[in-house]
């Protein structure tokens, strides 16, 4: 009598967090690190989290449960990079008209900055009779870092990913023709690792796909059009940035 041997496929059997042999059945989740998909068990998900893994699915789950203040330089925002013929390490990035206000709200972080740098300084009065002088915080809704979720880390991943790659040559080139393309980063909301990422003129535009569960296969180009008419209104609508390398930049820090 033979013996038939029965395999079954399934999801790797441990925790690549605690590295502890999953039960049969257990509750798991899928996330991405590395270019490569990790198995968390449900102990271990906070953890992973905290070490930067993207959650593959909820996708409008905080990354991170802290809210902090904004303490971004101001050479990093948008605006502040915008237009720096002086240093040439930093190209100028593209902005159409349709993502001024995505960098102005980027620049905020900037402009608060410097007016906390010009602010005078107070003399204050040490004298042993002087009482202490009440503190008074006044909290700028703008100055409140938003918790970024875990489609914004997909989103700044693929962006690195993309920029990377080969095709920013070709961007930079069209730029130069076209103006200042319109670009949208956005996650699939079938596949939990796939982030499309359009960029788009008025005479044409570019559908690239990435994978960041295979992220050595870079961003790939899966379909392009010559009227915008042809996109989703989602997909025209900007939340990230070119700039005059093809380099694409996105306002959301993850």
């Amino acid at each position: 009598m033979t013996v038939r041997q029965i395999s079954t496929s399934r999801e790797p059997s441990f925790c690549s967090v605690c590295e502890r042999n999953l039960l049969r059945g257990e509750e798991h989740n899928a996330f991405l690190h590395g270019g490569q998909r990790k198995i968390v068990c449900e102990l271990c998900t906070q953890r992973a989290t905290q070490l930067g893994w993207i959650r593959e699915s909820g996708d409008m789950a905080p990354a991170s449960g802290r809210i902090g203040w904004i303490k971004r330089s101001p050479a990093r925002s948008l605006s502040n990079r915008r237009g720096r013929r002086n240093e040439p390490e930093v190209s100028d990035l593209l902005v159409p008209p349709e993502a001024e206000e995505l960098v102005a709200h980027s620049g905020q972080a900037g402009d608060l900055a410097e007016a906390e740098a010009a602010a005078p300084t107070e003399v204050v009065d040490r004298s042993e009779y002087a009482l202490p002088r009440k503190v008074e915080l006044s909290v700028d809704e703008r100055a409140v870092r938003a918790v970024p979720t875990h489609a914004d880390k997909k989103g700044a991943r693929a962006i690195e990913v993309f920029n990377v790659g080969p095709h920013p040559r070709t961007i930079a080139t069209l730029a130069r023709t076209l103006g200042a393309p319109v670009v949208s980063v956005r996650p699939s909301l079938k596949e939990g690792s796939i982030v499309s990422v359009i960029i788009a003129w008025e005479l044409s535009w570019y559908a690239y796909e990435i994978d960041l569960a295979d992220e050595r296969a870079g961003a790939r180009l899966i379909d392009q059009g010559s009227e915008l008419d042809e996109l989703d209104e989602q997909d025209r609508t900007p939340n990230a940035v070119a700039d005059s390398r093809g380099m694409l930049h996105t306002a959301v820090e993850a």
